[in-house]
């Protein structure tokens, strides 16, 4: 639920922008002019959107532990979608697309997120040893500069690439299946390029390790 002080500053937000919120709402004669408050509840459900949600989510959106995981059995897995974008070296475009025949992992994480830290050193330790079985994608969200992340990626030594979308623009296809207000996230696409786990929080090298190997295995 939006907390009370959130809500509030959003509506004294809209209240002083457009000269009251009777104004704003369009009211005529005693009634409501329903475009203007359609895009009204648009602002707010962006505003909830960016709090978080769900028993296991802080306020920042944060998920700390790896009771998010899901996995899905082989016979229940969807295709799962082409994410593409514009790499955090500036160098080049990055694409799920590249890896066919490979598990692809994908990490959303940002350099401000505190769990991101955390669980980063993982990530590396599972791609280097697993670099025959998968490929690594990370998708740096919510930074809305490029050297913080960068420093981030010298910091760690992160070895694989990883698509900049500070908008989550990259992100929309897999809208479903990664909320973005849970950070960091991961997802696992199995070699056949579907959807085979899911992990809403950090996650260890150990655990990342056995579920890449299970899911080249065809588990």
């Amino acid at each position: 639920m939006m907390p009370a002080r959130v809500l509030g500053r959003g509506l004294d937000t809209l209240d002083r922008r457009h000269g009251g919120l009777d104004r704003l709402l369009g009211r005529r004669n005693g009634g409501v002019d329903r475009r203007v408050l359609a895009v009204v509840g648009l602002v707010l459900a962006l505003l909830l959107s960016g709090c978080g949600s769900g028993d296991n989510t802080s306020q920042n959106g944060f998920v700390g532990s790896e009771s998010g995981l899901t996995r899905i059995d082989p016979a229940s897995r969807k295709p799962a979608p082409v994410i593409f974008g514009p790499s955090l070296a500036g160098d080049k475009k990055v694409s799920t697309g590249n890896y066919r025949d490979k598990v692809v992992v994908i990490n959303v994480w940002g350099s401000w997120c505190p769990p991101c830290r955390k669980e980063a050193p993982d990530l590396v330790a599972a791609s280097r040893q697993l670099r025959s079985t998968a490929q690594f994608v990370g998708v740096n969200i919510r930074d809305s500069d490029q050297a913080p992340a960068q420093a981030y990626v010298r910091a760690f030594g992160v070895p694989y690439p990883s698509i900049y979308d500070p908008d989550g623009t990259a992100l929309l296809p897999f809208a479903g299946d990664l909320p973005l207000s849970a950070i960091p996230s991961t997802l696992i696409i199995d070699p056949e390029g579907r959807i085979a786990a899911r992990v809403i929080g950090t996650v260890t090298a150990t655990t990342l390790v056995q579920l890449i190997n299970d899911i080249a295995k065809g588990k």
